[in-house]
């Protein structure tokens, strides 16, 4: 789900397996991980094992129904490396989707509040949720945190609590599954702030920070090259046509304020437009070196067979 590994990322995941959690909460993050692995209940992902046994013990389904009674690691031989199945009776099954739902039916009866303030076993649940079936993509330039859920029964309660996160998330189906996603980069400090993850939000803005300034000095740069670039092939162009002029004997019959500039070229041949008109005997704009050089050029191209007015 993530597209690279670096120091933010493992910084992140690192705190979502150590974070704390108590009481309801501790419920709600639980069928959060569960809710993110329907249908199958398999996952790659063990920090979401290791962390969903350690916390399991704290419920009150727990010993009732243990989860490292229930946990199938894969046989290798069978071809699923890193593949864990988590073998939960039916009846726990439907009650996965059951408390997703009552958390968005219980959510949506209660008036809109700011993210900071909303119901802690919300951001508990939603936080369980994105580390089985979420992730954050950090591309060349823009970022990706996403939500991508397998069960389509299940996407409706989940859209239903993001919504009251106060973010602004967009939706689509991708391979099958439903896919809610931030790409503005502030949501996305706002949103691991508030899913308990503080430390990685700060990490998130220095990348934020330090990826702009970096962008800055690029433009910066290119902006200078392309400027670069295009003084020399202007110069190149001027170059080679006050060298026609003189080689074919052109530049005593040209009008003075001409004559001046073409000597003043053969004599720079690097300089810009600017720099060239404030080395003339009376200084002249850059608007007027273009135009002068415009009207050299028609001569040039007729020949000296005309003459051009001063």
């Amino acid at each position: 789900m993530l597209s690279r590994r670096d120091s933010l990322v493992d910084a992140i995941w690192d705190e979502w397996g150590l974070c704390s959690a108590r009481g309801k909460d501790v419920e709600a993050e639980c069928m959060g991980m569960l809710a993110g692995l329907l249908p199958t209940f398999r996952t790659n992902r063990l920090r979401v094992v290791r962390r969903l046994m350690r916390l399991w013990r704290q419920t009150p389904w727990y010993p009732d129904l243990d989860i490292a009674d229930i946990v199938s690691f894969p046989d290798k031989e069978q071809g699923r490396k890193g593949s864990v199945l988590i073998c939960l009776p039916a009846v726990f099954q439907e009650d996965v989707g059951c408390f997703a739902w009552n958390l968005a039916r219980e959510m949506a009866e209660k008036p809109p509040e700011p993210p900071e303030e909303a119901p802690s076993v919300l951001w508990s649940w939603l936080r369980g949720l994105w580390g089985s079936c979420g992730g954050l993509y950090l591309p060349k330039s823009g970022y990706y945190l996403v939500f991508r859920v397998g069960l389509s029964s299940v996407a409706g309660p989940v859209r239903g609590l993001l919504s009251r996160t106060g973010l602004r998330w967009r939706g689509r189906v991708f391979h099958g599954a439903q896919e809610m996603f931030l790409r503005d980069q502030e949501s996305i400090v706002t949103f691991l702030c508030n899913l308990g993850l503080p430390s990685s939000s700060l990490k998130m803005e220095e990348r934020v920070i330090m990826r702009s300034m970096r962008d800055h000095a690029n433009r910066v740069s290119n902006c200078d090259t392309a400027n670069i670039r295009r003084v020399v092939r202007v110069a190149e162009e001027q170059m080679r046509l006050a060298s026609r002029a003189s080689r074919e004997g052109l530049l005593p019959t040209l009008p003075p304020a001409l004559r001046q500039l073409a000597e003043a070229r053969l004599a720079n041949p690097e300089a810009s437009l600017s720099e060239l008109g404030k080395k003339l005997i009376t200084p002249i704009q850059k608007s007027t070196v273009q135009y002068r050089w415009a009207r050299l050029s028609d001569y040039v191209s007729k020949g000296a067979g005309e003459t051009v007015s001063p």
